[in-house]
C-alpha cells in the first residue's frame, strides 16, 4: 500500500520536521521523496493496517493523504482510450472517441495528467542483459562518426511524444489526448507545435473545470512505482463492458499509463465532497 502525500504542499522545513517525527524517517530522505505541489510517496507498506494508521495520523496533522494500492497502476478495469477530437461548449465538452461520441459536463473532470509517452525498447546493456565486456569499451572521447551512430541508435530505440490523460469523477476509464492523432484544428488552434497546443488545451480545461494539471510523471517518487512491471494477474483482458473497443485502448508506454492511474486514484480519494 502506498501512503501518498499531495498538494497543497510547500515543502517547508517545518513540514519536513513534522513528517520526520511522525514517520520515523529522516528529513533528508523525505526531501528526496516529496516535492512541493506534487504527489509523492511517503512510505510503501505491506501491512494495510499500518498504512491506514499512518495515513490517519498524517491527515490529522493537516496533510493531504491518499492510500493507494500499487496494483491500481496496472488495473485492467481502468482502461485509457484515445481521443480523436474534443468540442468545448459553455458547460459541456464533447469527446469524440474512435467509434462513439460522449457529452461530458466540465464538473465531471477529476484531474489531468500531462506528460510524455515513450515507445520503444531500451538500448542493449540498459535492461536485464549481462554487462558488456571491457573489450567492447569505446574511447573516452568518441569520434564524430561514433556520436552520430549513437544519436541514431537512441532515436531508433525510443519514440517520445506528448500526451495528456483526462480522468473523470464518475468512471474509472480515462481519455487520452495523443498529439500524434488528436485533431487540434477543430479547436481553432493556430499554427504551432502540437506540444504547445496540448499545453494550451489542458491549461484551459484545468482553469475552466477547477482541476489540477499534473506534470510530475518524470520526476516524482510516485513515478518510480509506476515504472515497476505489472503483476501477472493484471494481464487479463479489458472487461467487455469497457467504454470503447479494444482497438481504441491506448498502448505503448505502460509506465506513463500506470503513473496516470495511480495519480488519478489519489485525486479521486481526496477530492472534496460536493466538488
Amino acid at each position: 500500500m502506498l501512503v501518498l502525500l499531495g498538494p497543497p504542499f510547500s515543502g517547508t522545513d517545518e513540514q519536513f520536521s513534522r513528517l520526520a517525527q511522525m514517520t520515523g524517517l529522516v528529513a533528508y530522505d523525505l526531501r528526496t521523496k516529496l516535492k512541493a505541489d506534487q504527489w509523492g510517496v511517503v512510505r510503501a507498506l505491506a501491512d494495510v493496517d499500518q498504512a491506514v494508521e499512518l495515513g490517519d495520523q498524517l491527515r490529522l496533522a493537516g496533510f493531504r493523504i491518499a492510500l493507494v494500492d500499487v496494483d491500481v497502476a496496472h488495473d485492467p478495469n481502468r482502461p485509457i482510450v484515445v481521443l480523436r477530437s474534443i468540442d468545448l461548449g459553455p458547460e459541456h465538452m464533447v469527446l469524440h472517441l474512435r467509434e462513439r461520441t460522449m457529452q461530458v459536463p466540465y464538473k465531471a473532470l477529476l484531474t489531468i495528467v500531462r506528460g510524455e509517452v515513450q515507445v520503444g525498447q531500451a538500448p542493449l546493456g540498459t535492461g536485464r542483459s549481462s554487462p558488456p565486456s571491457s573489450a567492447t569499451f569505446r574511447a573516452v572521447v568518441p569520434t564524430a562518426s561514433e556520436l552520430e551512430i549513437f544519436r541514431e541508435s537512441v532515436t531508433a530505440a525510443f519514440d517520445t511524444h506528448h500526451a495528456a490523460d483526462l480522468h473523470f469523477t464518475t468512471v474509472l476509464w480515462a481519455a487520452r489526448i495523443d498529439v500524434r492523432s488528436f485533431d487540434f484544428t477543430s479547436l481553432g488552434s493556430p499554427e504551432q507545435s502540437p506540444a504547445r497546443s496540448l499545453d494550451e488545451l489542458v491549461d484551459w480545461l484545468g482553469e475552466q473545470c477547477g482541476v489540477r494539471v499534473d506534470r510530475g510523471s518524470r520526476h516524482t517518487s510516485l513515478a518510480s512505482f509506476a515504472a515497476r512491471p505489472p503483476p501477472m494477474r493484471s494481464a487479463s483482458p479489458v472487461p467487455s463492458g469497457a467504454v470503447a473497443p479494444r482497438a481504441s485502448i491506448a498502448t505503448g508506454d505502460e509506465r506513463f499509463s500506470a503513473y496516470s492511474r495511480l495519480l488519478a486514484e489519489a485525486e479521486r480519494q481526496t477530492r472534496p465532497r460536493g466538488a
